[in-house]
């Protein structure tokens, strides 16, 4: 409890903010609502987030990204009209030695108390340009290097362009990872190649813990799409041979900063000729929160959503009874979705035992399906995990697989065949069509958030403190953001040391080992010690006092755009 109160008074002290500047935030992708193809994960996830503390706090902002139209029949193509509005403006981007045109869309975020952030959505499908530069745009993240180059082309180059047609009066960029780094090649044009200038306007952020996570170009494919705009020296953007876009951004931006305290040793060891400052991320709680632990806040905690750090006291002042009640009414509405939804289950026969009920301790373990995130680490001992689990869990799996990934379809098959042999024991659901609402049932519903990538790779992470702000429970390798959030609060879940820098064994017993060991005590408090799971719950939403955006965006006006 010292420990608790003397993090209390460290986390109230008022942070100096400086005279805000009018900031321009580059992302690739935002996710605003489930049904705009503007975002791939978490990138996304987090950039609509900082927006909208942007909108909240009434801080100067706009966000600058791509539309992707993903089709060119008007049947399939989607209605870009339903979410935002045409400014009429245009600006042009060579490309090779084409001009493209660029169509400028908008859409506008309206904050607590007013504020507003527009969002500019640029776009090359217009009838003026060739299929091909229609096409452009077309996709999120395309495969190929051509159409790779010219997107951030797009957005970096015709991201400035925007915003100067629209009378933007922005005297801050902000890059949010590597895609728009060529926005700093345009301001350096700006100014005659004055590097000084540029970098006293630039920042950037990176989410990446792996090199193979940095766009990087063959040169002579970077110069037959941006002809003669790179500047004669580029000596400092190349990394064998290779032309960097991270490295572009990192060159000409005055501050860089990684997303977690963990990240930041990640990133010294991957660049060190490069300084990181460490702005752990955050989220944005009233669009996280579920509706019934909402109430219960505003009720107990009035005016939560402006100052999160009076989430300090609920450990102190929310009553047992009704934050259970609040818990169960989300869990319940949980389970009836899933309930409602025959094809996440394995079997076609489906009984009344099959069904998820609020009784049973929930688990979700929603990821990407790619390796490292190591989704069958809880079936590597099965005899263990019936032996603490058998009647006792039901848990939900939800990923998006393409069909031409091999490795996400054989893993979610495979999760298929667990399911089928655990059937009668422990309940299992494969969500497939994953999205903004399905994650938002999934954070508002569940008992226990489960994590077990390969540390470090999770640089941040951002899943299990929407979780948390739900009073729902972190089992986690410790790795990204949950070390910080751990070590604040080890009451608000359970974390274990995951073996580093595994090649090849995955599937690591060890950990399998940490992982059930930990379950068999989550397990066996949640069937046998209600009130040590209800103060659980407590520390757990009160780890939202620092886990917030609106602290996020403070640090970066502090430490990134001052």
């Amino acid at each position: 409890m010292d420990y608790f109160n003397s993090f209390k008074i460290t986390i109230q002290k008022k942070i100096k903010i400086m005279k805000p500047k009018n900031i321009a935030y580059f992302s690739m992708e935002f996710a605003f609502h489930s049904d705009m193809p503007n975002y791939a994960g978490g990138l996304g996830v987090l950039a609509a987030d900082m927006m909208r503390s942007c909108a909240d706090l009434n801080i100067p902002a706009v966000g600058v990204t791509l539309f992707y139209h993903r089709s060119d029949s008007s049947a399939y193509a989607f209605p870009i009209g339903t979410y935002l509005k045409n400014t009429g403006v245009t600006v042009t981007v060579k490309i090779e030695h084409r001009d493209v045109k660029i169509a400028i869309w908008k859409m506008e975020l309206i904050g607590e108390d007013g504020g507003i952030v527009p969002i500019l959505f640029l776009s090359a499908n217009l009838r003026e340009n060739e299929e091909w530069d229609r096409n452009l745009t077309k996709h999120l993240y395309a495969p190929d290097e051509y159409t790779r180059i010219s997107q951030e082309a797009i957005l970096g180059i015709g991201g400035v362009r925007a915003l100067e047609a629209l009378d933007y009066n922005i005297n801050h960029y902000h890059m949010n990872e590597g895609h728009s780094s060529l926005l700093t090649l345009e301001l350096l044009n700006r100014f005659n190649g004055d590097v000084s200038k540029v970098k006293e306007i630039s920042t950037f952020t990176t989410h990446t813990p792996v090199r193979a996570g940095f766009d990087r170009f063959n040169l002579p494919m970077v110069k037959q799409v941006l002809t003669d705009f790179l500047p004669n020296d580029i000596s400092d953007f190349m990394i064998n041979e290779k032309f960097g876009m991270a490295r572009v951004g990192f060159s000409l931006s005055k501050h860089l900063n990684s997303v977690s305290e963990r990240h930041k040793e990640v990133c010294k060891e991957m660049f060190p000729k490069f300084d990181f400052l460490n702005i752990t991320n955050g989220i944005h709680m009233p669009s996280w929160v579920g509706n019934e632990i909402k109430i219960l806040l505003d009720k107990y905690l009035p005016g939560w959503t402006k100052n999160p750090e009076i989430l300090l006291d609920v450990p102190y002042i929310i009553p047992q009874d009704e934050l259970f009640n609040a818990r169960t009414k989300q869990k319940e509405a949980l389970c009836s979705w899933i309930n409602s939804h025959y094809e996440f289950f394995a079997f076609n026969d489906i009984s009344e035992n099959d069904y998820f009920d609020s009784n049973t301790l929930t688990i979700s373990f929603a990821r990407r399906y790619v390796p490292y995130k190591r989704h069958e680490l809880i079936f590597q001992d099965i005899e263990k995990l019936l032996k603490i689990g058998n009647g006792k869990l039901q848990i939900i799996f939800a990923g998006h697989c393409n069909q031409d990934d091999n490795y996400c379809n054989n893993v979610r098959e495979s999760i298929y065949k667990h399911a089928i042999a655990l059937r009668g024991k422990i309940k299992i659901v494969v969500i497939s069509n994953y999205n903004l609402k399905i994650a938002r049932k999934l954070v508002t519903g569940s008992d226990i958030w489960l994590n077990t990538p390969i540390p470090p790779r999770e640089a941040s992470g951002t899943s299990g403190m929407k979780a948390a702000l739900n009073g729902v429970l972190n089992l986690s390798v410790a790795d990204g953001w949950w070390i910080e959030g751990y070590n604040m609060f080890p009451y608000s879940g359970w974390s274990f040391l995951g073996t580093e820098g595994q090649k090849g064994n995955y599937l690591n017993h060890d950990d399998a080992y940490e992982l059930l060991i930990n379950l068999e005590d989550a397990i066996y408090q949640y069937y046998n010690h209600p009130n040590h799971w209800y103060k659980r719950m407590t520390y757990a939403i009160a780890l939202l006092s620092k886990f917030n955006t609106h602290r996020t965006i403070k640090e970066y006006q502090t430490k990134l755009w001052s």
